[in-house]
């Protein structure tokens, strides 16, 4: 039995259809509430969502500055569960819209369902190395979550109601200037096929190889935590695993990489997993279905060449 309402609070229209859709499975009426013009979310009007609440952010505001308006809207409901997009802007969000429920925040949440006329969420805890199951014992809940958990559609419909949000943002910070980092993006969730590079890579310049057999393969390059957040060799958006991205391509293929719960964590759920590590020994290879021992630098050559 689906619950009555759930709430969708996202920052990144790109994230709504699959949200949406994930919602739908578990709830009777999906509200959107996005940040922009009204023209902006009448383009996203098929998301999936029932009805689209937009907050016009000003120049110089921000996204939670509206969270006493949409915790209002919220109270209207006499029981819902709020989902916020796991951004840093996301969860700064998610931590006022709790405040002013009177609830609590469950992050990084892994998977939902519907449980005696409850949403139960699951997410990892300990670092990665077990799995918790919770759920709200308070009229409304606060959960994030990421790109990823739920199942994309195939293809948007529905024409939902559009209206702007209700009550005035608060402008506590006023911001007076913004420099853009230079990152390029790419969409790992929608990938089929993904190279996955590892701290086994001895040089940043030896991404070139990875790419040339992702090029092949037609597909994605992605990387665990430490090749992002250390040596920066990739933007942070490519990383994968329990804080990062959480993928679910056909084939994956895994080069240099351990195998660390943290980052099994974002790429279990990949069709097929081909892991490529010089130690045998490596945890990677007990979540493979298909692993080859032996140095990257000699193998990656000759695999190109067989598949071009």
């Amino acid at each position: 039995m689906a619950i009555q309402s759930v709430f969708i609070v996202t920052d990144n229209y790109a994230v709504l259809p699959e949200f949406c859709a994930g919602a739908k499975n578990l709830a009777d009426y999906v509200t959107a509430v996005v940040f922009g013009d009204e023209a902006a979310a009448k383009e996203h009007a098929s998301c999936g969502a029932d009805k689209i609440v937009f907050c016009p952010v000003s120049e110089g505001g921000a996204p939670e500055d509206y969270a006493t308006p949409i915790a209002a809207m919220v109270k209207e409901q006499p029981k819902a569960i709020v989902m916020v997009n796991n951004s840093i802007r996301g969860r700064c969000l998610a931590g006022k819209l709790s405040v002013y429920l009177d609830t609590a925040v469950l992050g990084s949440v892994n998977e939902l369902s519907v449980e005696n006329d409850t949403i139960s969420c699951r997410r990892v805890v300990y670092g990665g190395t077990a799995q918790r199951k919770e759920s709200f014992t308070t009229p409304y809940g606060v959960i994030t979550i990421s790109s990823g958990i739920f199942d994309s559609p195939a293809e948007v419909s529905g024409n939902a109601e559009v209206l702007p949000i209700a009550g005035a943002p608060a402008e506590p910070i006023h911001r007076i200037s913004r420099n853009e980092k230079k990152e390029g993006t790419v969409n790992l969730v929608a990938a089929k096929r993904i190279v996955d590079v590892g701290r086994g890579l001895a040089a940043k310049e030896d991404l070139e190889i990875c790419r040339n057999l992702a090029k092949v393969l037609d597909a994605e390059v992605g990387c665990s935590r430490p090749v992002a957040e250390n040596n920066k060799w990739m933007p942070k958006a490519c990383y994968m695993g329990i804080t990062g991205v959480q993928v679910k391509p056909e084939l994956i293929v895994v080069l240099g990489l351990s195998g660390q719960v943290q980052h099994i964590g974002g790429i279990n759920k990949s069709k097929v997993i081909v892991a490529i590590n010089k130690d045998k020994a490596a945890p990677i290879f007990k979540n493979a279905d298909f692993g080859l021992v032996g140095d990257m630098y000699k193998i990656l050559p000759s695999l190109i060449e067989k598949l071009s």
